[in-house]
């Protein structure tokens, strides 16, 4: 598959979801993946005319499975969710529950179900692939493009069932479009219908185009995506390609965007691989694979002189995040060569990191989502000056001799925590390297103020040591909780730090 010489755009992250939450109706599980059965014959269809209703819980696979193989051409669709459930109660699951072959189409099962404890009138219109049965187009078209939910004639909502046709390349689609649902419907409590839906093209479409097909409600959105099945990776040229990197810390390895080939199924794509700091660069990781991805979270390391170092953020939380099947996560970075500027509206258009006192040089933005290894990355070039290190605002200086006393707000502010101080000096020799990325880093070795950058800067040619008073977290910042003393490498000087006013 040839790729094209320049890489995509990553749009920004959606905004939140208003009024409807996705996810596996009525429990904590999140989606599973198992293979499509293929069932003889359709399911049996229920009578219109019993005077039963159904208000026991609706049936539902152990497993839904949210994604499929086509057998009608190179396409795999993955659905966002098994389920959903709206402001009103109203409770709806939604899986595959076959692929498409040359006899039928993909075909979707499921329910809905009102929740409430009160017979209710649901705006079923409002409900994105249940009422709103077409979706919009994928970033990129702007003629039948758009896909399908038809019901079939086991679906007990629908007002019209559509008769299907098929392509010359062979995928299903429809020969004319709805509306096939109704506007609302009144459900007594706990009264739940059996959904069905083939998901189809338009008609007129010819092929089926990859992409993320959204089917949006009044303020919900329920996707269906679709790529290639055989060449799932990247379709963009990168300026590294052939570019061979030291090993990565940590255990399981990084796929680089760079060594990504078109069958490669999960990758971390870049909307830029060089900018002119100050920049903004925005990230996207795709999973093309039929298995969920684990556990995220995003980093950005500096590659100095063939070792790597982590700039931030400091910490992650200790939740374990998963990314379906067919799914997508944005991530951007902003960053600045000097101190850093705050998001203003619009700005920032998706979860990131805003860093400040970042140099020119290369970088990684690496997620923790891998398919046959544990992360995804991309290697991106910022141009610009290096980093300088320069002490917090409000510090006074003192000079004794040949020692510099650095006093800063924190310290004598009798708040918790205590006050504390640190020595700097230089010494022979250091086997830990530091660079001003990281001395500059909110957070790192700067977690309040009072932590290198207030003590590298005054250790000039004629002054032998420096004393910083600040306080015990900044100290700890610096040395570490359980330890008095630290020796390291910045700039090719070797230095030692020690918790008091002496190096010893």
């Amino acid at each position: 598959m040839r790729r094209r010489a320049l890489l995509a755009s990553v749009p920004g992250a959606l905004a939140g979801l208003a009024g409807c939450s996705f996810g596996t109706p009525g429990t904590d599980e999140t989606d599973s993946v198992t293979p499509v059965p293929q069932p003889d014959q359709s399911p049996a269809e229920t009578d219109p005319n019993s005077a039963e209703t159904p208000t026991d819980d609706p049936p539902r696979p152990e497993n839904p499975t949210t994604v499929v193989k086509l057998e009608t051409g190179p396409r795999s669709y993955a659905l966002s969710s098994a389920g959903l459930h709206t402001d009103d109660r109203a409770r709806i699951g939604l899986w595959f529950d076959r692929t498409a072959t040359d006899d039928h189409p993909a075909t979707l099962r499921g329910w809905l179900q009102n929740s409430n404890e009160f017979e209710n009138t649901f705006r079923i219109e409002a409900i994105p692939g249940i009422g709103q049965t077409y979706s919009r187009q994928p970033s990129g078209y702007d003629h039948e493009a758009r896909l399908h939910l038809a019901p079939t004639a086991n679906n007990e909502l629908a007002d019209e069932v559509p008769s299907l046709g098929r392509t010359d390349e062979g995928y299903w689609r429809v020969d004319d479009v709805g509306p096939w649902m109704p506007d609302t419907r009144r459900l007594a409590p706990g009264e739940w219908l059996q959904l069905e839906y083939t998901l189809v093209g338009e008609p007129g479409q010819s092929g089926r185009p990859a992409g993320t097909y959204e089917f949006r409600g009044q303020d919900e959105t329920l996707s269906v995506t679709v790529w290639d099945t055989q060449h799932p990776g990247p379709e963009t040229e990168s300026r590294f390609a052939g570019r061979s990197l030291p090993s990565f810390p940590g255990d399981g390895g990084v796929q680089w965007f760079h060594e990504a080939e078109p069958a490669t199924p999960a990758f971390v794509r870049p909307t830029a691989e060089r900018v002119q700091l100050d920049a903004q660069i925005g990230f996207e990781v795709v999973n093309n694979s039929h298995k969920r991805l684990q556990c995220g979270h995003w980093d950005l390391y500096k590659l100095v002189d063939g070792e790597w170092f982590h700039i931030a953020p400091i910490g992650h939380t200790a939740d374990c995040r998963l990314l379906s099947p067919g799914g997508r996560e944005q991530w951007g970075l902003r960053a600045f060569n000097r101190q850093s500027v705050g998001c203003s509206t619009g700005d920032c258009r998706c979860d990131g990191l805003t860093q400040g006192y970042l140099g020119g040089g290369e970088y990684a933005v690496v997620a923790g989502y891998g398919h046959a290894t544990a992360n995804s990355g991309a290697l991106v070039e910022l141009v610009g000056d290096r980093a300088a290190v320069t002490p917090t605002d409000g510090v006074s200086i003192a000079r004794d001799n040949d020692t510099i006393m650095v006093t800063t707000s924190r310290h004598g502010d009798g708040e918790h925590p205590a006050d504390a101080t640190f020595s700097l000096t230089r010494t022979s020799s250091a086997s830990e390297r530091v660079i001003a990325e990281q001395v500059m880093a909110s957070g790192r070795f700067a977690t309040y103020e009072g932590g290198l950058r207030n003590a590298l800067p005054f250790l000039t040619d004629d002054v032998r040591h420096v004393v910083v008073r600040t306080d015990e977290r900044a100290v700890d910042g610096v040395l570490g909780y359980d330890s008095n003393s630290r020796r390291f490498r910045f700039r090719g000087q070797a230095y030692k730090t020690a918790r008091g006013r002496n190096t010893g």
